[in-house]
C-alpha cells in the first residue's frame, strides 16, 4: 500500500480508506498473498454501476441530439 500511497501523494492509512469504501461498495475485491493483500475489480460491482448508469444512457444521447441539432440551427 505505502508505493501506492507514495505515487499517489496521500497517506497509506488514506488509501486503506479508499480500499475499503470500495471493497464494501463491491468494486473491488482483495485477497491475501503473503503478507500483500491484491486488489482486483469486482464483476459484481461493476455490473451493478453499469446497471445503473445505463438508466441514464437513453436521456443523455438524446440531451446530446438536442445540443448538436440546436448547435445546427444556430451556426451560419
Amino acid at each position: 500500500m505505502g508505493e501506492l500511497a507514495e505515487s499517489v501523494g496521500i497517506s497509506s492509512s488514506a488509501v486503506s480508506q479508499h480500499l475499503r469504501v470500495l471493497r464494501e461498495a463491491r468494486l473491488v475485491m482483495v485477497r491475501p498473498q503473503g503478507t500483500r493483500r491484491l486488489y482486483s475489480l469486482d464483476p459484481r460491482g461493476l455490473g451493478d454501476a453499469r446497471d445503473y448508469l445505463e438508466q441514464f444512457w437513453a436521456s443523455a444521447l438524446a440531451a446530446y441530439a438536442a445540443a448538436v441539432s440546436e448547435a445546427r440551427i444556430q451556426s451560419p
